[in-house]
């Protein structure tokens, strides 16, 4: 009997270390990406024929939503900022709300890609100097960290709001917003 027990706890022990049972991922952070990990990625090559007009987050839908020619081309499930409201301060783990541009495309050793947006605007500034804190910077469209980056992990992620107010994407739509989108795209950011 003492054999038997060992044996179905050794079998269930493989079936857990094997990956078969959901991951659901506690501190795991493991591993940088490379830029030759975002780099040459056919969908991520700027397409002209769907260049966006503009991106509209809904942070209520959990939604993003990307405009050409004043229509919806594509819209994706996202993650944001894992303390719900408004972006006030730095730290505060929120998703800004506002209207904003896109500063920059780049590489990221631990989120695959980052589009900068343009956060803190003059509203965001004024509100933060009322309130006498720092309103903080640095808020991008991202994708998923180093041990997703197959994304078999995307069910998760997009399930929670795990970021520190960023926007986060699966890889594969962050490759193909990337092919659509130019520096200077306005992104409306609304609760």
């Amino acid at each position: 009997m003492k054999k038997i027990f060992i044996l179905i706890f050794a079998a269930i022990a493989v079936f857990l270390i094997s990956g078969c049972a959901p991951s659901i991922p506690t501190g795991v952070t493991g591993g940088y990406y490379t830029p030759e990990d975002c780099q040459n990625k056919p969908d991520a090559v700027f397409d002209p024929s769907r260049a966006a007009d503009k991106i509209v987050v809904n942070k209520s839908e959990h939604r993003m939503y990307v405009y050409k020619d004043g229509k919806v081309i594509k819209s994706f499930p996202v993650s944001l900022g894992s303390n719900p409201g408004r972006k006030v301060r730095r730290g505060d783990l929120r998703t800004p709300v506002g209207r904003y541009v896109i500063l920059d495309k780049r590489c990221h050793p631990i989120k695959y890609r980052a589009m900068t947006i343009s956060y803190p605007n003059a509203e965001d500034r004024a509100r933060a100097a009322k309130l006498g804190v720092d309103p903080g910077s640095q808020i991008t469209i991202h994708g998923q960290p180093h041990w997703n980056a197959d994304g078999h992990g995307d069910s998760y992620t997009l399930s929670h709001d795990w970021t520190n107010g960023c926007i986060a994407l699966t890889n594969s739509d962050l490759d193909w917003l990337w092919g659509s989108v130019r520096v200077g795209t306005p992104i409306i950011i609304n609760e």
